[in-house]
């Protein structure tokens, strides 16, 4: 096994079977979950909840996801990872199964936390599993390819999603949800997992997150907060603009996502992450400038197809840089300190964003003017993800570790 091990890092090809099946379980996993996140803050406004409620009951699965990660995260690099990310994929899909039967927001927010605890495990996991797969010389881009799974799932989840609710309601959308996460399972199966070293299971600060990844965490959250607003009130926003095609928005993002992940992934390679992270938040920033515009269709899919460069090519970047500042037998750690950046950014945005439309709305004459300039206020994170990146690239060509990132900028 030790053999086959070092052969594997010896390859230069991204592709393997093994990373082509963990990109179909990204994939059926990804379906669901953005099935879930543009159906869930219209579920909730179906039963009552205001705008502020709305953020919490889409964020509240992040709390369970942080508070699990210090206990699950030195078991990422003691026991099998594919044994564990089949535990977590079997929590999730039992959450969508339960999400059929909800008839309040209590019972909701409850099960959201639940589907957290898999979800706080599932996505470390997989990311840290596949990272095994992939050259060194070609890990930024590895890692922006096996994030196109989610970029097809984007395509599929939220038009489907919004459709079945329509077409058959809730309960029945939410099933067929918890049918991927089967499917899912089935490709983790079919997985054989690679040898590498395993550390004893402690419950120390060093074993549950790693401090070299610590500083692409930050970056990584900072811009969650914003991002992480237009996923839980975009359809929201265009309802009240008078739009009623908001599922094209998510199908227009995903499929320019196809083409500008690879695309940015190997520039990456070749010029620094920290360069092409600059040029995304850009990007990101122009296309908060023209949702805070749009008034018709045409005016949110320029959003979408700007927007294609922003965070969706910026996530995975940082989470490559994160992986790459660790050794393998550490990946877990690292994935675990990535992810639980994106959680916090993915639980705070939507509250404070609810919170920032609520209170502007009796101002503004109405939620649709407030969540115009809601889009405005939060760029102020993404611009503190913004100015860490530009500090990675005056650093220069020095190969930078820990708070300062990894690789040549």
């Amino acid at each position: 096994m030790r053999v086959e091990t070092e052969q594997r890092k010896g390859r230069d090809s991204i592709w393997s079977a093994p990373f082509v099946f963990l990109m179909a379980v990204n994939f059926f996993q990804s379906t669901a979950a953005f099935m879930a996140n543009a159906t869930l803050p219209v579920f909730a406004d179906s039963l009552g909840a205001t705008a502020a409620m709305v953020g919490v009951v889409v964020s509240s699965f992040t709390l369970s996801s942080i508070l699990v990660r210090p206990f699950a995260g030195p078991a990422f690099d003691s026991f099998s990872r594919k044994r564990m990310l089949l535990a977590s994929q079997a929590v999730i899909c039992l959450s969508f199964f339960a999400y059929g039967f909800v008839d309040s927001l209590g019972v909701l927010v409850a099960i959201r936390l639940f589907h957290g605890v898999g979800i706080g495990c599932s996505g470390p996991l997989a990311m840290s599993l596949v990272s095994e797969y992939l050259p060194a010389s070609k890990f930024a881009s590895g890692i922006s390819i096996y994030a196109l799974a989610q970029s097809f799932a984007q395509v599929i989840g939220p038009a489907t999603g919004l459709y079945l609710i329509d077409a058959v309601g809730f309960s029945a959308a939410y099933f067929l949800a918890a049918a991927l996460l089967v499917v899912a399972m089935g490709g983790i199966f079919a997985i054989r997992e690679p040898y590498h070293e395993r550390l004893p299971y402690q419950l120390k600060l060093s074993r549950m997150f790693a401090r070299e990844a610590a500083g692409k965490a930050f970056a990584l959250m900072l811009i969650a907060v914003s991002f992480s607003c237009m996923t839980s009130y975009v359809v929201l926003y265009g309802y009240e603009r008078g739009v009623a095609d908001m599922g094209l928005f998510f199908v227009v993002y995903a499929l320019c996502l196809v083409v500008t992940r690879p695309v940015l992934g190997g520039l990456a390679d070749r010029v620094g992450a920290p360069k092409v992270i600059v040029f995304g938040i850009l990007c990101f920033a122009a296309s908060y400038g023209a949702l805070s515009q749009a008034h018709d269709l045409p005016g949110f899919l320029l959003a979408a197809v700007i927007g294609s460069a922003g965070f969706g090519c910026c996530a995975p970047l940082l989470q490559s840089m994160g992986l790459a500042s660790v050794d393998v037998p550490r990946r877990g750690a690292a994935s675990n300190t990535m992810f639980t950046g994106l959680d916090l950014g993915m639980l705070v945005g939507p509250v404070v964003g609810g919170a920032v439309a609520e209170a502007l709305a009796p101002t503004l004459g109405g939620l649709g003017a407030a969540y115009s300039t809601m889009w405005l206020v939060m760029l102020i994170p993404a611009a503190g993800t913004f100015a860490i990146a530009l500090r990675w690239c005056m650093r220069g060509n020095r190969v930078l570790r820990g708070e300062d990132g990894e690789g040549p900028c």
